[in-house]
């Protein structure tokens, strides 16, 4: 009997505190920090094992792009030049020999290219390479984020 009775002041004990400890509460995970939208600066990529990127910086008062694709491990499309942004439009000017503006919609933290882009923005892709319809996601808000960018041989994008 005596038995039987520590038996029962122990389990009546179970999941009782002594004293004033407070009861625990459930551990709360923090979301995750979201990536600034307020301004162009920053990394935007898509999705996959090598993703295509466009890394904007700014250099004094414009805007500074740097856009690289991949056909998979092979090189897709390459170019650098101006973008600016009005409303649900963003503009990027290629520097080169030839004459490619792609007017892209762009809406909080993602980049869409539209389905068809100027002739001459070929010149900037391999033979076959899309660069149409791409849609970018905003991985990374600030001139840190946008520096870890690399072009197709690997050196910094918008260094």
């Amino acid at each position: 009997m005596r038995k039987a009775l520590i038996l029962a002041f122990a389990l009546a004990g179970c999941g009782q505190r002594a004293g004033n400890e407070s009861r625990a509460e459930p551990t709360k995970q923090a979301a995750p920090n979201p990536v600034q939208t307020r301004t162009l600066i920053g990394l935007y990529e898509t999705q996959g094992a090598r993703p295509d990127q466009i890394c904007i910086v700014e250099q004094g008062r414009r805007a500074r792009f740097g856009l690289v694709s991949w056909q998979g491990e092979r090189p897709g499309c390459s170019g650098a030049g101006a973008a600016v942004r009005s409303g649900g439009t963003l503009r990027l000017t290629m520097d080169g020999e030839s004459a490619c503006a792609i007017e892209a919609r762009i809406e909080g933290g993602r980049v869409t290219f539209p389905a068809a882009l100027p002739r001459g923005c070929s010149y900037y892709c391999a033979s076959g390479a899309p660069l149409a319809g791409l849609a970018f996601a905003k991985t990374g808000g600030t001139r840190e984020d946008a520096l870890r960018a690399r072009d197709l041989v690997g050196d910094p994008l918008c260094g």
